[in-house]
């Protein structure tokens, strides 16, 4: 029961501290980059300002903690019932709306930061700034409360399910809050390690290498979404590619690791693969095109002038 719970707190919970580590990451590559534009340009009235503005608020992560364990318990309490849904695949459909929406909202916090680095938006006055950043701490709210809904229901359900089928409830409320506790323990560990390994890197790849990690994390949470549809029939599922487990095991500590961070796959099949390239092709050429098209005008308003 114990090692059981450890497993399923791992597998369902760690995406949730991963995430929470990498836009953490992401606010503080951001805040000591303005914290030096703004010591360059001798701005320290709004130093102040800055610094609530780009991190993100403890009051709205308990807000956002909060409404997420009530859409947990919800989605748990009615997880039998979507179930039945859409020809028994209503569960299946649900969730992979829920992480195709995951990133979605990862796609548009990664063009708002990668847009927000040129220089046409550095010259932005301090409200359309605020306002910007403002947006950011939003999406990644947002993102924060899709990832803890989608996987903090499973292990609810998980939780749910033990104490309607077992009938020793001291034993096995004793083996879950142990469990849980070891988990947390171990995700936290896995957080703060991935915390500290991007924040020292290099100032000047710092927030790129984080953006595209985000973006990664959610491409991974996309072919999540991709495989529950491959479950049910609803999308063909077509032979495997390759297969990579003789290198790295996806069901081993590593590969699941890796499953996480960047959604890594030993078998996967060729619409898998489409979609992962995809999924990260087009919004780095929609980056592209935004500096592409910004560049243009911006030599020519200064060719006119």
């Amino acid at each position: 029961m114990l090692i059981n719970t450890v497993l399923v707190f791992l597998q369902n919970i760690l995406p949730i501290f991963v995430v929470f580590s990498l836009l953490f990451a992401q606010q503080d590559a951001r805040y000591k980059s303005r914290t030096m534009e703004a010591s360059q340009l001798n701005k320290q009235s709004n130093k102040n300002e800055k610094n609530k503005l780009d991190y993100l608020p403890i009051t709205y992560l308990l807000t956002t903690t909060g409404i997420g364990l009530i859409i947990v318990f919800l989605l748990s309490y009615y997880m039998p019932r979507l179930s039945q849904l859409l020809s028994g695949t209503g569960l299946e459909i649900l969730f992979s709306i829920l992480f195709s929406l995951i990133y979605c909202f990862i796609v548009i916090s990664f063009l708002l930061h990668k847009t927000s680095s040129l220089k046409q938006w550095q010259d932005k006055t301090f409200f359309d700034q605020q306002t910007l950043t403002q947006q950011k701490a939003l999406l990644s709210l947002a993102i924060l409360l899709l990832v803890f809904c989608v996987h903090g229901s499973y292990f609810s359900l998980y939780v749910m399910s033990l104490t309607i089928q077992n009938t020793a409830l001291d034993t096995l409320y004793s083996g879950i809050v142990v469990g849980v506790i070891i988990g947390t323990g171990i995700c936290l560990s896995i957080a703060i390690l991935l915390y500290f390994i991007l924040i020292t890197l290099a100032k000047k790849l710092r927030r790129q290498i984080v953006c595209y990690f985000l973006l990664l994390f959610g491409i991974g949470q996309l072919i999540q979404g991709l495989q529950l549809l491959e479950q049910v029939d609803i999308i063909s599922s077509n032979a495997h590619l390759w297969n990579t487990n003789y290198l790295i095991a996806e069901d081993s500590e590593l590969g699941y690791f890796l499953t996480i961070l960047f959604g890594y796959e030993a078998t996967p099949s060729a619409m898998e693969l489409i979609v992962y390239l995809s999924a990260i092709i087009v919004p780095i050429f929609i980056v592209k095109i935004i500096t592409y098209k910004q560049n243009s005008t911006a030599s020519f308003m200064k060719g006119t002038s």
